[in-house]
């Protein structure tokens, strides 16, 4: 809360509006699915409905709860209440005709907007986040020691993703973090190739990408197998991807810039032939959202620091080929990183 409110002061307002449900649990400790939260340098308050009366009272932490029947007129209440003159909102989360909205039933407010202030405050990890992280990885390591027991040729790519999910489901996980990519053979050309009703075949490599929601926090792994015995080009090429990882991961320390991770990445897949076959970034902050500052990549300004929990993931895309990505989490910590994730990294012929 500290952190929010010397936003306040930054930013030259009385009062700063919380719309993002993701932001409201951070802060508070909510886990509801509809609230709002106004923050002043005095007080802090969650504004929410009657379904929600004793979950509010019970999970909140430093905040007063106030319920709505119409939530902009409890809201106008309440700004009023506390005698606020300038309002900070989340612009990056509130839709044009809502501002509208709020500029009606605000009159007399100023409204400053700020965009993603209180994500650049979560990109830190306390030690209870870290630690919900751990757990999150967990299950999910667990997770593909399931997939390397079910991936064999003439399975069906969506008939494996759905049964990983299940298992998923059974060891405690709220949901998936994102869609399971399992991706085979020349479809492994697709970062994003989320399991389809095709048959793996013998020879080919799947590239295998999953994430757990645990206690509100996402996990973020990818690995890559063959079915059967590896060719010299499949062996090269995901050599190459575990090379850049290493040497990006051993990039990983406080006070790096985040490009410079990429860019580490990236020479080493160029200086192999293949620079043209990798196109994303190289990796991503990870917590309440599965895609979280810090951004690794070319064009990021982040600057890493101690707590971040962030993924390192180049990979290599040939069309009619195939494809090839390792991606692990690691924790930044004092003069350099540890990696959260165990599943091994050998090439895995199943």
């Amino acid at each position: 809360m500290r952190g929010l409110r010397e936003l306040l002061e930054k930013n030259a307002v009385d009062a700063f509006f919380v719309t993002d449900i993701k932001n409201i649990r951070y802060l508070s400790g909510f886990t509801g699915s509809t609230a709002y939260a106004i923050v002043t340098k005095d007080a802090a308050w969650l504004v929410t409905d009657s379904r929600y009366t004793a979950q509010a009272k019970a999970e909140t932490k430093g905040f007063k709860v106030r319920l709505f029947r119409k939530a902009i007129e409890t809201l106008r209440e309440l700004l009023s209440e506390l005698k606020v003159k300038t309002l900070a909102f989340e612009s990056n989360n509130i839709t044009y005709d809502n501002l509208l909205r709020l500029r009606k039933a605000f009159k007399g407010i100023r409204l400053k907007p700020v965009s993603n202030a209180i994500q650049r405050l979560r990109a830190v990890k306390d030690g209870d986040e870290v630690g919900l992280i751990r757990a999150s990885a967990a299950l999910l390591d667990e997770g593909y020691k399931r997939a390397e027991a079910i991936l064999r040729p003439g399975v069906v790519e969506r008939d494996a993703a759905l049964e990983i999910e299940f298992s998923f489901r059974s060891m405690g996980a709220e949901g998936l973090a994102f869609d399971t990519i399992i991706a085979s053979g020349e479809r492994g050309a697709l970062p994003h190739g989320k399991a389809d009703f095709k048959k793996i075949k013998k020879g080919e490599l799947v590239v295998v990408d999953m994430g757990v929601l645990k206690d509100g926090y996402n996990s973020d792994e990818t690995r890559t197998y063959c079915m059967g015995k590896a060719t010299s080009e499949q062996k090269k090429v995901y050599e190459v991807v575990r090379g850049a990882q290493e040497r990006a991961l051993q990039t990983l320390k406080p006070g790096v810039r985040a490009s410079v991770v990429d860019l580490v990445a990236r020479q080493h897949i160029e200086k192999a032939g293949y620079g043209r076959y990798f196109g994303h970034g190289t990796g991503h902050g990870v917590g309440l959202d599965i895609h979280e500052s810090p951004g690794i990549g070319p064009l990021s300004k982040d600057v890493l620091r101690e707590g971040m929990i962030v993924t390192v993931e180049p990979g290599i895309y040939i069309p009619g080929w195939g494809g090839v990505r390792i991606e692990d989490m690691a924790l930044v910590v004092k003069g350099g990183f540890e990696v959260i994730t165990t599943t091994s990294k050998d090439l895995r012929c199943l």
